[in-house]
């Protein structure tokens, strides 16, 4: 694993020099035609757009897992907000003795940088301070061209583990709330997740709960799912988290039928796969 920093490391650090470069390289990798960036239109174009030629600043301190929770906290109340069990700049510095059984350990600067410890009388010491200490010195933003996550002071978070419906063993469901100008849009359903990986089952919705399966190019991964009780709920707190952004995404869950907070992303990844109509409609909601 470190031997891989040997070389990401120098890596990230001359292609951080090019983000123009490497966005462009990504996008032409995932769609086959150049980035437009003199009069973008579509979806991932205007994000790109964003990402190179607006102040990231605000990026930079929301995208952080830890930063946020203040930032939650003042609009929404902390309430909504997974217990914080610890903070630490280093992973050895984990006092795991003193925490619960079962918890959530994350980096804040990258992701699906999670681990998930259901009992930590079982936990490899270890290996989790060498999962940790890699991803902390990771370049993800560099490496991916995006640099508001390369301007986040990394740190090792320990959380909760929320619980699905009563079993620690069922994977949470993720409600993706599209946001535009503060208001919610669309929120895409992610459920049956293999933890920290892109394989889930997905399907868009509008804000009056009605299935979108025409937003994707293949509908071999797509699953409905029921309409949270708390919905309206959520609707709300994206909302109120989104307001002042073109454009952003907030995650949540639905934890004993209260939402609770996940996320904010602003470059969100493409391998949902989005037809063109669907990348143009997202688009048009964005300045």
């Amino acid at each position: 694993m470190f031997s891989k920093l040997a070389y990401l490391l120098p890596l990230g650090q001359i292609l951080g020099k090019c983000p123009k470069m490497v966005l462009s390289l990504r996008y032409f990798k995932k769609f086959h035609r150049p980035l437009n960036r003199s009069n973008p239109q579509l979806f991932y174009d205007k994000i790109f757009w964003n990402s190179l030629n607006t102040d990231t600043t605000r990026w930079s301190e929301l995208a952080d897992k830890y930063k946020v929770r203040a930032y939650v906290g003042e609009r929404c109340g902390k309430d909504c907000l997974p217990n914080l069990l610890g903070v630490y700049e280093k992973p050895e510095d984990i006092d795991i003795d003193s925490l619960p059984n079962s918890f959530v350990v994350k980096t804040n600067n990258g992701c699906a940088s999670n681990i998930l410890i259901q009992d930590k009388q079982k936990v490899d010491r270890k290996d989790l301070c060498r999962k940790l200490g890699y991803w902390l010195r990771y370049p993800y933003g560099k490496l991916t061209g995006q640099q508001h996550y390369a301007k986040i002071s990394p740190k090792v978070i320990v959380e909760e583990l929320l619980i699905q419906d009563g079993n620690e063993f069922t994977p949470l469901i993720d409600y993706k709330f599209y946001c535009f100008d503060g208001i919610p849009k669309y929120c895409m359903v992610m459920c049956d997740r293999v933890f920290n990986t892109h394989d889930f089952k997905f399907m868009m919705y509008d804000m009056e709960w009605n299935p979108l399966p025409e937003f994707f190019v293949s509908t071999q991964r797509l699953k409905e799912a029921e309409r949270p009780a708390c919905f309206d709920e959520m609707k709300c707190m994206a909302e109120k988290l989104s307001a002042g952004f073109n454009y952003v995404r907030v995650d949540l869950y639905s934890v004993k039928g209260k939402p609770v907070f996940g996320e904010m992303t602003f470059m969100p990844g493409y391998n949902v796969g989005f037809t063109l109509e669907a990348q143009a409609i997202l688009g048009g909601l964005m300045k």
